[in-house]
C-alpha cells in the first residue's frame, strides 16, 4: 500500500534552506581551516583547487544528463540540467533569496576576510560549470550580493580558450 504525505511549499522551501545553510556554514568551517593551517594565500590556492574539482564533476553529470535528454548545451539550459535545489532560492526573501548568501554575509559580517572564500566558491563553481557543460563558453558574475549588490547577476560568453579544452580554474 502507497501512502502519500503532503507537505506546504513553506516547508519545502525551509527544508531546503536550512540543507543550503548547513553546506554553507561547513565550507566557512572548511575554509577557516586551511587558512588557520596554511595562511590566507595557499587556503583560497587548495579551495579553488577542490572547488573545481567538485565543479566539474557536476558539469559532467549534467552533460551526460544532457545527451541523454537531447539537451543542447548551450548557457540558455545550464539551470535546466543543474542539480541545484532552486526550491530553496526563493524571491520571497529578497536580497536573502540564495540561501549561501544569506549564510555567508552573516558570515563575513563577523569574519570579513571570508568574502575572498565566499566569492571564490560562486565564481570557481559557475565558471567551471559553464565552460565544462557548453564546451565553448566562459561565465563572469558581474553583480554579487557576497560584494553588496541587491541581485546576482552573470553573463556567458565565447571563449576560444575553453573550445580547446582550458579551463579558467583547473584541468580535467
Amino acid at each position: 500500500m502507497h501512502t502519500e504525505e503532503q507537505i506546504s511549499r513553506e516547508y519545502a522551501v525551509g527544508e531546503v534552506r536550512n540543507m543550503a545553510f548547513q553546506f554553507a556554514d561547513l565550507y566557512f568551517a572548511f575554509a577557516d581551516c586551511l587558512r588557520l593551517e596554511f595562511g590566507e594565500e595557499k587556503a583560497l590556492e587548495l579551495a579553488q583547487q577542490v572547488i573545481f574539482r567538485r565543479a566539474a564533476e557536476r558539469a559532467l553529470t549534467m552533460v551526460r544528463r544532457a545527451q541523454e535528454q537531447g539537451v543542447a548545451r548551450v548557457p540558455e539550459n545550464i539551470l535546466k540540467m543543474t542539480d541545484v535545489p532552486f526550491l530553496g532560492w526563493d524571491d520571497a526573501f529578497g536580497r536573502d533569496q540564495c540561501p549561501y548568501g544569506a549564510a555567508w554575509n552573516r558570515r563575513i559580517a563577523e569574519n570579513p576576510w571570508f568574502r575572498r572564500f565566499a566569492c571564490l566558491y560562486c565564481d570557481v563553481t559557475d565558471t567551471t560549470i559553464a565552460e565544462i557543460f557548453t564546451g565553448n563558453c566562459s561565465h563572469k558574475i558581474y553583480k554579487n550580493v557576497l560584494l553588496g549588490n541587491e541581485t546576482c547577476e552573470r553573463e556567458y560568453f565565447p571563449s576560444e580558450t575553453v573550445k580547446l579544452g582550458k579551463y579558467t580554474y583547473g584541468t580535467l
